[in-house]
């Protein structure tokens, strides 16, 4: 399957391409997907759509998750596990 990340895009592409074929990808491997584009920071985003839908578990990746950056700027999937509304898995991306 592909895997599609955020700084692959050209903002200016268009964003609802770029979810039709990652949905597509999904759906081909048989994982049921819908997309739900927001804008903004991106764990907020995880986390309002979380709860929007009432997810039971979220799946993030670790990017992100090391170095001074972290320290200073937080991380999508540090911030997104401590403030789920549901249990969260980090599976290893990089």
């Amino acid at each position: 399957m592909s895997r599609f990340r955020r700084d692959e895009f050209n903002p200016r592409e268009d964003v609802n391409l770029a979810l039709d074929a990652a949905t597509g990808a999904a759906k081909r491997e048989g994982v049921e997907a819908h997309p739900y584009p927001r804008e903004g920071d991106p764990a907020d985003a995880i986390l309002n759509v979380a709860e929007e839908v009432g997810a039971d578990l979220i799946v993030v990746g670790n990017k992100g998750m090391t170095g001074a950056r972290r320290f200073l700027l937080g991380s999508v999937p540090n911030k997104v596990s401590h403030h789920a509304p549901s249990s969260v898995i980090i599976v290893r991306t990089t």
